[in-house]
């Protein structure tokens, strides 16, 4: 029998209950409705942060490793895929870090965000998160 293939999960659509992890699970909040990615997985990667955060282990194709890592393009099938600067999200600090930050008390900040007052940022700690191969 030949080896399973499985699908790129970059936004977690693929996850055993139907629901949606972001970033490996380092986002709490599952998301209901996911875009899917059709392409087969050619790495596996799990998220892990400097204070220890570990995401699950997420499968992704060319395209989407190169995505996420800010490479500024992927080969496809021996083609070169540019990825356009606006498409390169290179993740570098860990999000369930930053979800864990105190709230600001500055009224200055609270005035500038009036949509989510407490949550501008100032107080998250920038903790660096990388990719690091699953075999």
């Amino acid at each position: 029998m030949g080896e399973t293939v499985t699908r790129c999960n970059v936004y977690g659509a693929e996850t055993v209950d139907g629901h949606a992890r972001p970033v490996g699970g380092l986002i709490d909040q599952p998301v209901k409705d996911s875009w899917y990615c059709p392409m087969d997985a050619v790495h596996r990667f799990r998220w892990v942060c400097a204070n220890g955060h570990r995401g699950e282990i997420v499968d992704l194709c060319e395209q989407h490793y190169a995505e996420m890592t800010g490479r500024s393009e992927a080969r496809v099938n021996g083609h070169r895929l540019p990825i356009p600067w606006n498409a390169r999200r290179d993740v570098q600090t860990c999000p369930r870090c930053a979800s864990e930050a105190p709230e600001c008390r500055d009224p200055d900040h609270a005035a500038f965000y009036r949509g989510r007052p407490g949550r501008c940022g100032c107080q998250e700690k920038k903790v660096s998160v990388r990719l690091v191969s699953v075999s």
